[in-house]
């Protein structure tokens, strides 16, 4: 490929041409925000080989003691929660999940469909956002994992 060409191309995180690091078959699209291993899907993201632990030591390690102020912070809601995942950020900074999330929030808030009640709206979204899952019409694999990450979270706690 030349140099031209690569310039063109927009960034998967990786090198174009680098495996994944869990499975060893396919090529990479992304990078775990924790570990920083390269992965190619949400399977191998979820998978039993892809784990943290040696992360969470180095990370207890680091981690100062806490101080009685510290204590008494109001416990996290479920938005912070979501607003501090690393994986949801990272998510939230490709553009084309920004384009579709943009897309969901102008037809809750405005976009064609003003004459439609709340309960219309959200109905219109859950069917944009079903074509945009796994199986979909628009199927697209940034906004499943993005979706997936947030159902996790909310399971937790």
């Amino acid at each position: 490929m030349s140099c031209a060409a690569q310039k063109t191309i927009p960034s998967l995180h990786y090198h174009p041409n680098m495996l994944c690091q869990i499975c060893t078959i396919n090529e990479s699209k992304y990078k775990c925000p924790t570990c920083k291993i390269a992965y190619c899907s949400l399977a191998c993201y979820k998978s039993e080989s892809h784990k943290h632990e040696n992360v969470k030591l180095r990370d207890e390690r680091s981690m100062p003691l806490s101080t009685p102020d510290q204590n008494n912070t109001k416990p996290m809601t479920k938005f912070d929660k979501f607003l501090q995942d690393d994986q949801i950020g990272y998510l939230l900074k490709e553009p084309a999940l920004q384009f579709h999330l943009l897309s969901i929030i102008t037809i809750l808030q405005d976009g064609f469909i003003n004459n439609l009640n709340q309960e219309q709206k959200l109905e219109v979204i859950n069917l944009k956002l079903n074509d945009l899952r796994k199986g979909g019409v628009e199927q697209n694999e940034l906004v499943e994992e993005f979706v997936q990450r947030v159902l996790e979270l909310d399971q937790i706690n």
